[in-house]
Order: C-alpha cells, then sequence, then structure tokens
C-alpha cells in the first residue's frame, strides 16, 4: 500500500507538509471535492483535495472547519491536500488548528500544481477498493448538483465541471456568445468546430485538446455544452457522465429560475396595479419601500407609461422577455404589467420608471411597433393614478400620429410636451364630443378643392405661396378659395378663432400634410 510519507517525497507534486497528524496512514486513492459533506463519498484511505470554495461563504469558517476534519476522521479519510492561491493564499490558520487538534494529517498543494498530477500519481500507485468507478461517479454528480444552491448556479456549474474534466468547460448560446466558462482552453476554436458540425453530440480534437459537446434546447433557447481536457481517458471514463448530469441540471436551473422569474413579475404587476388602484398619502413611504427593492429612490420623480400595439396583436412572449431583460441590462428600475388579455384593454403594456435618461433611452429601444404614452414626472405615489390617465391621453396621441406608418416604426409621445389642442382632442371620447367638432365643417364635406386649401393653408402656417406651389395654383386662387371658405362658414380667415375652429376639426390631416413635408 502506498503510505503518505512516501507521496510527500515525490518532489515534483509540489507537496508540504503542514500538520504531520499521529500517523503515517495508508493511501487508497485521492479526490478532489468542493462539496459540502463530502467524506459521505470517500473511501477509507483516501485523500482529499480541496481549494475550499465551499468555505468562502461560510459565516463561520472555524466551524465548519472543525466539522469537516471531524467528518473526515470518522470516514478514515488519510490525509487532506489544500490547494492555496486559488481562493486562499495560504492555507487557513483556523483549519491548521482544527487539523492539530484532532491529529490529522494536513498537506499544502503548491499553485502551480494541478489537482491532476497529484490525483494520477496517487491513483496510479494506490490500490484502488472494488466498486470505486461507481462511487466515484456518484461523488460528481453530487459535486455538481451542489451548485444549485449556489447564488450563481449556472456559473458554479461551470466551474465544478471545468474541475471535474481537469480542463475547460464552456457553455455557450446559439450565437456563440459564451454564457460562462472556465479553464484556458481554446473557446473561439471550439465553437467553430461545434458550429461546423453535423451531429448534435460529438468528440473532436483541437490540437492537443479532446473535446466532448452537447447541443441543446432550454425554455426554447439553444445552447451548446462543451468540455475539453488533454487526458483522453478521462473523457472516456467520465465525459458521457459529466455531459448528460450537466445538462439535466441546466435543465433544472433554468426551469427553477423560470419559476421564480414568474413569480417576480407577477409580484412586479400585482404592485403596480396597487399603484394603479390609488393609495393614500399616508402609505406613500411604505409603498416607496416596497419599491426600493426593483431599484426605485423614494420620492425620485417617475412617470407612467402606457403602450399598445399598433395593430392591436398581444404582444408575444419574447417580445415581453426582451423588453424586461433590456431594462435590466440599462439598469432601468422597472414595474410592467402585460395588457391585452381582457377585452376592456388594449394590448400593449402598462409600466412605472424613473425619469431618468437610462429609461428615455430604454423606451426608444423597445419603442418598435408601439404606441406610447409618458405622463408628466412626479415624485409622489398617490398621484400615479393620474398618471396613468394622461399617459393614456398620450398614448392615444401617439396611436393618432402612427397613422399611415405602415405600423412599423412606432410613436412615442411625452404628455408635458403636448399643445393644449392635441390635448384636448385626446379627451374627447365619446362620439358625440367628435360630432361636435364635424358638424362645424359639415358646409364643406362637398367642397373638396376648399377643403384640401384650407388644411395645406393651416398646415404650411398660412403661407399662400407654399400652398398654390403645393396645389400646383396660382396664388389667387389660393386666396379666393380661403375667402370662399369663411363665407361659406359665416366669418373669415382673419378670425382668429375660426382658425382655432377649422385647425381643431382637421387637426389628424394638418398633421399628415407636416409630416409628408409637403410644401416644404
Amino acid at each position: 500500500m502506498l503510505c503518505l510519507n512516501e507521496v510527500l517525497k515525490n518532489k515534483s507534486l509540489g507537496l508540504e507538509l503542514v500538520v504531520s497528524g499521529s500517523l503515517d496512514p495508508e493511501i487508497s486513492g485521492a479526490h478532489s471535492s468542493e462539496i459540502h459533506d463530502p467524506a459521505r463519498w470517500l473511501e477509507p484511505g483516501n485523500i482529499m483535495l480541496t481549494t475550499g470554495m465551499r468555505f468562502l461563504d461560510e459565516a463561520n469558517t472555524e466551524a465548519a472547519f472543525r466539522e469537516l476534519v471531524a467528518s473526515l476522521r470518522r470516514a478514515k479519510v488519510a490525509a487532506l491536500f489544500f490547494g492555496v492561491g486559488v481562493y486562499f493564499q495560504s492555507v487557513p490558520d483556523a483549519l491548521r488548528r482544527c487539523c492539530a487538534e484532532a491529529g490529522f494529517p494536513l498537506v499544502a498543494v503548491a499553485p502551480e500544481i494541478p489537482f491532476r498530477h497529484v490525483e494520477n500519481y496517487i491513483n496510479q500507485n494506490a490500490s484502488v477498493p472494488d466498486g470505486y468507478g461507481i462511487k466515484r461517479m456518484m461523488w460528481l454528480t453530487n459535486d455538481l448538483l451542489d451548485s444549485v444552491a449556489s447564488d450563481t448556479p449556472i456559473k458554479s456549474l461551470i466551474a465544478r465541471l471545468g474541475t471535474a474534466c481537469r480542463g475547460t468547460a464552456v457553455l455557450y448560446e446559439d450565437s456563440g456568445a459564451i454564457v460562462e466558462s472556465t479553464g484556458d482552453g481554446p473557446t473561439n476554436l471550439i465553437f467553430a468546430a461545434i458550429n461546423g458540425g453535423s451531429s448534435h453530440f460529438d468528440r473532436i480534437a483541437i490540437g492537443r485538446w479532446e473535446v466532448m459537446y452537447r447541443s441543446m434546447v432550454l425554455r426554447g433557447r439553444g445552447y451548446h455544452l462543451a468540455i475539453a481536457t488533454r487526458q483522453g481517458s478521462m473523457l472516456d471514463d467520465l465525459g458521457d457522465v459529466l455531459l448528460e448530469t450537466t445538462q439535466r441540471m441546466l435543465g433544472a436551473i433554468k426551469g427553477i429560475s423560470h419559476l421564480d422569474t414568474s413569480r417576480q413579475r407577477h409580484e412586479n404587476a400585482q404592485l403596480l396595479t396597487s399603484l394603479q388602484d390609488g393609495i393614500g398619502v399616508s402609505r406613500e413611504l411604505r409603498y416607496w419601500e416596497l419599491l426600493k427593492p426593483y431599484g426605485f429612490k423614494g420620492f425620485e420623480p417617475v412617470r407612467s407609461v402606457v403602450a399598445s400595439t399598433l395593430g392591436d396583436e398581444l404582444l408575444s412572449r419574447g417580445r415581453v422577455d426582451a423588453l424586461i431583460e433590456s431594462a435590466e441590462r440599462m439598469g432601468v428600475p422597472l414595474l410592467f404589467a402585460e395588457n391585452g388579455k381582457t377585452p376592456e384593454v388594449p394590448p400593449g403594456f402598462h409600466a412605472l420608471l424613473p425619469d431618468s435618461k437610462a429609461s428615455e433611452q430604454w423606451l426608444a429601444s423597445g419603442a418598435k411597433g408601439l404606441m406610447i404614452g409618458l405622463s408628466e414626472p412626479l415624485g409622489s405615489l398617490a398621484q400615479v393614478p393620474e398618471q396613468f390617465q394622461d399617459a393614456e391621453l398620450a398614448a392615444s396621441i401617439a396611436r393618432r400620429c402612427a397613422v399611415g406608418d405602415a405600423g412599423t416604426h412606432g410613436s412615442l409621445v411625452r404628455m408635458d410636451e403636448v399643445d393644449p389642442a392635441s390635448w384636448f382632442l385626446a379627451r374627447l371620447k365619446s362620439p358625440s364630443d367628435r360630432k361636435r367638432l364635424t358638424r362645424y365643417v359639415q358646409p364643406l364635406r362637398h367642397e373638396k378643392e376648399l377643403v384640401e386649401t384650407i388644411q395645406g393653408y393651416l398646415a404650411m402656417d398660412q403661407d399662400v405661396a407654399r400652398v398654390a406651389a403645393w396645389l400646383y395654383v396660382h396664388p389667387n386662387t389660393v386666396r379666393y378659395r380661403i375667402k370662399k371658405v369663411g363665407e361659406i362658414l359665416g366669418g373669415n380667415l382673419n378670425d382668429v378663432g375660426l382658425i382655432a375652429n377649422l385647425y381643431l376639426a382637421y387637426q389628424d390631416e394638418i398633421l399628415r400634410i407636416r409630416r409628408s413635408g409637403a410644401g416644404g
């Protein structure tokens, strides 16, 4: 049997005895682990190698070290090898004390020495017990499973996968963008080989690197998972197991993330609904506290947003995800609720966001195909219901502005920039109100030339020469028609009131002429 002192004599392994222990134990194997309670998966006589990663988030590291040493002793583990220079620059004093008190051997592994060198030497020279292969697979699986408890599970999972394959692990999006990676393998060359292949899983060689990969679809998105190592035998033994286990875990992590995201979005929409329904001034401070986790600052001016689709079609799930994810990337605090699932509310969304440059950029980046109305900025949550009424008016103005845009560009209107005439017209909801305007110009309904002339006249700032050039007629013809309009309506075009009434009646047509650049 191989003994610890014999291993320590091998200078190429970069080992330094820190705590000698009470005996020179016999060694049956060596395995690296960063999981909690690793002793369950180790055989008597095994050496455990660790970089201490699992202790980084421990509130009481000394107690955690003491528990680890006690469990290793109970499992009759031969020694603990600690890799310095990764997470700890030296062997922690607390771990040194725990091993000394327990008489348990502790050895430091130099930063430049990969664990695989130590493992290979020991496992090739030690007598390995029967059933080790099965237990090793279980140990690897549980090591990967432990990543689920991390705050960044995908990053932790890929890091553990890289350690397990003793090389590089990388997760790509379909586009080739790297989601997470670890190790120093040729990630660009690996993706190029994957992208040029015809199989969803394969094994390839890139220089001295042996690569195995799998392509998969998770929550409707394509990904590629690859592991690369210079030890082909490792892929022979464990490559399929590692990839299969990691793929299933990625699915589980994505599923858990989706459930958590759905819950967060539901809570987000519920909070927005409460503010839209109205809160009293006395409850404002409490609601500002509820908004803090979303990134809002207390009493910071906010805008209400109402957006509807040009074609009255529901926003796709991908579009909703893209809007919310882009807000997160751009650092825009956001309350968001999708609309259109009931007939009473047009398809689109309602939102509340800070009055900031980042918010403006987010709205501009996501405005395509939407009519967006913004309220004036206010710092009082008690006024949110009134804000949304203003945002709805602004959205209706945006819809009128978007007419004729072929349903692609969209339009954004800020209520604090709306002129009184547009504000007044947006508030005319009932058919009877609209009829009052159309009734005013009813006498002109059969006078197509007069209507066209007066609309151009108002759109071109009452410039007779521009109107004449636009209509391809003599300026005197324009003057005659304008006079005729005044006579039919019982006044003349020098009357400011008559001009105002005509502008209100024909605003949509006037704005359309201006947008077309006619007479410019």
